[in-house]
């Protein structure tokens, strides 16, 4: 069995997932994924690294950027897909979707305190 604890770490991972399982349907630039939910890209780069050796993401070298998506053959993928729809998704918005079930939720992020002046990211 695959051990999947990693995945369930930190707010930022949970962050991560949300973006690739529901609100991006191509691979992700690690600097996109950071922009996207506002934390600087080493902290990306560490959460994608637990996920890459989990193995549900796959990432390709896009000349000088990492892409990242979900690597559906993952005997995880799915069961993670419908944890997160059931943790996250409104139950209004769970029936309507895409062909294949599945429709990108709507998660509100908390507000994010500005990083001390030394961290803060240009």
């Amino acid at each position: 069995m695959q051990d999947i604890t990693p995945l369930l770490r930190t707010e930022t991972l949970k962050e991560l997932l949300i973006e690739l399982f529901f609100l991006s349907d191509k691979p992700r630039t690690l600097s996109d994924l950071a922009r996207a939910i506002d934390v600087d890209s080493t902290t990306v780069m560490r959460e994608v690294n637990r996920l890459l050796e989990t193995g549900v993401v796959v990432e390709e070298r896009v000349g000088r950027s990492r892409t990242v998506a979900i690597d559906e053959s993952s005997p995880v993928a799915a069961p993670l897909r419908r944890l997160l729809r059931l943790a996250y998704q409104p139950a209004d918005t769970e029936q309507a979707g895409r062909a294949d079930g599945f429709s990108p939720i709507h998660v509100e992020r908390p507000e994010r305190r500005p990083l001390p002046s030394s961290q803060r990211r240009n």
